[in-house]
């Protein structure tokens, strides 16, 4: 979900908020090593930089290498399933989002979190 927000903030399709953050409650991201998270975010280390279109297509790829993972589980539970059917919406939606679809519209994308509370479904409209 990372690089898809960081490819959404290139392409301006991230709205970010006016306010300062205070005493709301905020969800704790899953652990990642901090080597692993320096590396995703440093996009200045390659060259060229990757664009959104690049980083669309590795969050279709973790998508998709999530569901194959998923999809093994043997009797999954009501858990398994959710996290199946928000990864398997977002390989379309990154795969149609690298290949340029939409890129021009200013219309914002959704984050729909009817199916996982931490893990929302892209949509683009």
């Amino acid at each position: 979900m990372y690089k898809t927000m960081v490819a959404l903030d290139m392409d301006g399709k991230v709205r970010k908020p006016q306010f300062e953050l205070d005493s709301e409650q905020v969800v704790t991201p899953p652990p990642v090593h901090y080597i692993q998270f320096k590396e995703m975010s440093d996009l200045k280390k390659y060259n060229p930089p990757p664009g959104s279109a690049d980083l669309y297509m590795a969050a279709s790829k973790h998508f998709q290498q999530a569901k194959l993972i998923l999809e093994n589980v043997p009797s999954p539970d009501p858990e398994v399933n959710r996290i199946l059917k928000v990864a398997k919406p977002n390989i379309v939606v990154m795969k149609l989002l690298a290949g340029g679809h939409k890129k021009e519209t200013k219309v914002l994308p959704e984050f729909d979190f009817s199916a996982h509370k931490y893990f929302p479904v892209v949509k683009i409209i």
